[in-house]
């Protein structure tokens, strides 16, 4: 992302020279240089969104990129103070996320696999801990279920799982 950062300002910072050397004509408008960084950085933080059956990763990821490459055109024009004020807006935001997960605010996406013996005891304990979930396979030897939870809900769920020693498998849904 830093590389974004420096070449948006690169460009910026050269798009003025040529339009202060050049006079603003129709060639040398650093308005449109700037507006091509715009969209091509849009481009490839569309690049960026993957989406699966459970879930859309990258959004995040795809908005820093395209505020990144906004800080740079603003270094390469000269405001430099809200380049600043913006990258620290960008960490202080990234931090207040990452709290929404930990706090049960978001959730992630899990699959749980179980064994059809252990089925029933399962679903009280989904249920106990106040988990949305969804059966997505019933096979005869296994279950697996798709639920929703902060990542503390989680582990709390893992050791319920295994103090009533059921054989488990949790991972990410979009492994």
């Amino acid at each position: 992302q830093m590389l974004i950062c420096v070449g948006s300002t690169l460009l910026t910072g050269i798009s003025i020279h040529l339009a202060e050397k050049l006079g603003y004509s129709g060639f040398a408008d650093p308005a449109r240089l700037m507006s091509q960084i715009v969209v091509g950085i849009g481009f490839v933080g569309a690049g960026v969104i993957l989406k699966t059956e459970h879930r859309v990763t990258g959004v995040t990821t795809a908005a820093t990129l395209w505020t990144t490459a906004a800080m740079g055109i603003a270094i390469g024009s000269g405001f430099y103070i809200p380049a600043v004020v913006t990258a620290l807006m960008v960490l202080e935001i990234e931090q207040l996320g990452l709290l929404q997960y930990k706090y049960g605010l978001k959730a992630y996406t899990y699959t749980l696999k179980v064994h059809s013996n252990d089925w029933e005891e399962t679903v009280k304990l989904l249920k106990y801990l106040n988990m949305k979930f969804k059966i997505f396979h019933m096979r005869e030897l296994t279950r697996q279920i798709s639920f929703s939870s902060s990542d503390e809900k989680r582990k709390e769920l893992e050791g319920l799982l295994v103090k009533k020693e059921i054989l488990f498998d949790i991972y990410d849904s979009e492994e």
